[in-house]
């Protein structure tokens, strides 16, 4: 039964027709789009032309081997980011050693294997990126806003100003309550200075 498409593409290198048409039928069936390549040579020219999400590595090749293929790949900011699974009959530890190092994300001897042993292997290198893509954009995001906070001005200066305005308006209606006050005194004073002469002179 053919699974749901993934969207994804795998590029498959390698030499071997055979293993190549099995391992091709089996990710469709799993809902992986396939483009096989038979060298590195064909790998390179097919990488930038699909676009692959991860490519399946053979290393004993013509033309161009696996190792020489992967520096490529690595070397290439268009192409470095790609993820590379090795798939190889090479069973020693320095040609895996040698692999990892170079930037392959796992190394699978073919013997040891089956189809869906290698799909599982491809869904966790997969997941592994878009895990390791979600937090860069994470850690970009949270940049963005300390350079923000960095850009606005301190909370205690924003409110400084309105605070020293509404201080010296403050200021001013107290002066002009104190002004208003002395006059009304001031006036009574009068009236009352006034209603003392009148009945000084009235007694007189």
């Amino acid at each position: 039964m053919v699974k749901e498409p993934k969207n994804i593409k795998v590029l498959m290198v390698d030499d071997d027709q055979m293993l190549l048409d099995l391992y091709t039928e089996r990710l469709k069936i799993a809902g992986f789009e396939v483009i096989g390549a038979s060298n590195g040579e064909d790998c390179l020219k097919k990488v930038n032309e699909v676009r692959p999400d991860i490519v399946l590595l053979d290393i004993m090749m013509p033309k161009v081997n696996g190792y020489d293929t992967l520096a490529a790949l690595k070397s290439d900011p268009q192409t470095k980011d790609i993820p590379v699974i090795i798939l190889s009959a090479l069973v020693r530890d320095v040609n895996k050693s040698r692999a990892l190092e170079a930037g392959a994300d796992d190394y699978i001897i073919k013997s040891e294997v089956l189809p869906v042993d290698v799909i599982s292997k491809i869904e966790a290198v997969l997941a592994k990126y878009q895990k390791n893509s979600k937090d860069t954009s994470k850690d970009s995001k949270a940049e963005k806003e300390d350079d923000s906070k960095k850009d606005a001005p301190p909370i205690g200066e924003v409110q400084f100003e309105p605070s020293q305005e509404v201080a010296k308006n403050t200021g001013g209606k107290k002066n002009s309550s104190g002004l208003i006050v002395a006059l009304i005194i001031g006036i009574i004073l009068v009236i009352i200075f006034c209603f003392w002469l009148f009945l000084t002179k009235g007694l007189l």
